[in-house]
């Protein structure tokens, strides 16, 4: 019985030794707030705003079309007046929900404040998730695995599922570093 605590405890032992040895070519942390919040989700705001622009002015001008027509003033096609009503409203409603969820989404990530700690190694990164000193989990995504990698001008934005993003910021980081980590992910600098 005791040979075989002792053969379990040298293999750990060397596990151990394994992940001591293999060290991050980068280590980064990111807080996750409403700054953060706002850089990820950009498209969708600039969405829901262009639904928004468009969408009201359609609405608009099918009331004032369908009102001229109902007086006799102006003899314009029903279809068109239907379809103008119909692409308003669905710009002018989907614009209004993405613009309300990306500004709650915005505001809750300000009043929850969770650090990200990002541990880059050649095929993987190791990410662990910390609020008020406490650790909440920690993964490990391959970067194969990512179903998107994108570069902004101030974040690496990797997506490991569709509704997942792990932000890394680039500031404080050297120019040398960048490169590496592009490398891993396999991004081309445009």
């Amino acid at each position: 019985m005791s040979d075989i605590i002792e053969e379990n405890n040298s293999e750990i032992g060397q596990i151990e030794e394994f992940k001591a040895e293999e060290k991050p070519f980068l280590v980064v942390s990111c807080m996750i707030d409403g700054t953060v919040q706002r850089e990820i989700m950009k498209p969708l705001l600039i969405f829901s705003r262009i639904g928004l622009a468009v969408g009201i002015p359609l609405l608009l001008a099918y009331i004032v079309l369908y009102v001229l027509c109902g007086e006799a003033v102006l003899n314009f096609p029903t279809g068109v007046l239907y379809l103008m009503l119909f692409v308003g409203a669905i710009l002018f409603g989907s614009g209004i929900v993405f613009l309300l969820s990306a500004k709650k989404n915005i505001k809750n990530a300000d009043h929850v404040s969770q650090m990200n700690e990002y541990s880059f190694f050649e095929d993987y990164v190791s990410v662990e998730s910390i609020r008020h000193g406490e650790r909440l989990g920690a993964s490990k995504a391959y970067f194969v695995d990512f179903v998107k990698i994108k570069e902004s001008r101030k974040y690496f934005l990797l997506y490991p599922t569709s509704a997942t993003v792990f932000p890394v910021p680039k500031e404080g980081v050297s120019e040398e570093e960048i490169g590496r980590l592009r490398n891993a992910l396999r991004i081309i600098k445009k």
